[in-house]
């Protein structure tokens, strides 16, 4: 299953709409809709980390569906460690690893 059919799924599971999913996760409806359009573009870490607060599900149960195949080994072992570290200490994980991220944008 790609990112794309997840939030297909999830929205379906909740009868959401991609409007409904936009409003709620505070992404652009632009944003949303490009995701499924001929372009298809693939929601960014953080769209998907929205997503997830939307949805009231963590970051790997929204995975936990996707077709891994299309992860690497290195994305793969990410989410499996991230998934192991205590609740209160995944926040500082984010924070290390969005300030590595600023580094090379």
């Amino acid at each position: 299953m790609s990112i794309q059919e997840r939030i297909l799924q999830l929205c379906r599971q909740r009868n959401w709409s991609l409007y409904k999913l936009a409003h709620e996760s505070g992404i652009s409806e632009t944003t949303v809709y490009g995701w499924f359009n001929k372009n298809q573009f693939t929601p960014s870490r953080s769209s998907i980390e929205d997503i997830c607060r939307a949805f009231d599900i963590s970051v790997s149960a929204f995975f936990n569906d996707v077709d891994l195949d299309n992860l690497t080994s290195q994305q793969v072992e990410l989410l499996t460690l991230f998934d192991k570290v205590p609740d209160n200490k995944k926040s500082v994980v984010l924070d290390i690893v969005r300030s590595f991220a600023k580094e090379v944008e």
